[in-house]
């Protein structure tokens, strides 16, 4: 009797430890580059046209990027956003996408 208690226990430590594995969801990461989704976007390509002061525009198209892309990764189940740079490799490119949303809040 002692040898179905330990073949079930050593069953049930198997799956426990085995079903994360199994269960993993995966990871998508987003990409965001800024000249084109200044580029795509209307409403940010005339709030980059009324600054002339580049540190004020890049701050006031972050922050509107930062809160629309946060929205945007979570409902599309991204696990996190990065700007598109030269060495990043993978993800997908959510610019377009983005601008249009953008737009239509705007």
């Amino acid at each position: 009797m002692h040898y179905y208690r330990k073949a079930a226990a050593v069953f049930i430590l198997f799956f426990t430890l085995a079903l994360p594995f199994f269960l993993e969801v995966e990871e998508k990461v987003a990409l965001v580059e800024f000249e084109t989704l200044i580029a795509e976007s209307e409403y940010l390509s005339s709030t980059a046209a009324e600054n002339k002061n580049p540190a004020v525009l890049k701050a006031e198209i972050l922050k509107i990027v930062k809160k629309e892309a946060v929205k945007y990764a979570s409902e599309n189940n991204y696990s996190s956003v990065v700007t598109k740079h030269l060495i990043y490799k993978g993800g997908t490119d959510i610019s377009r996408k983005l601008a249009k949303k953008i737009d239509a809040k705007n």
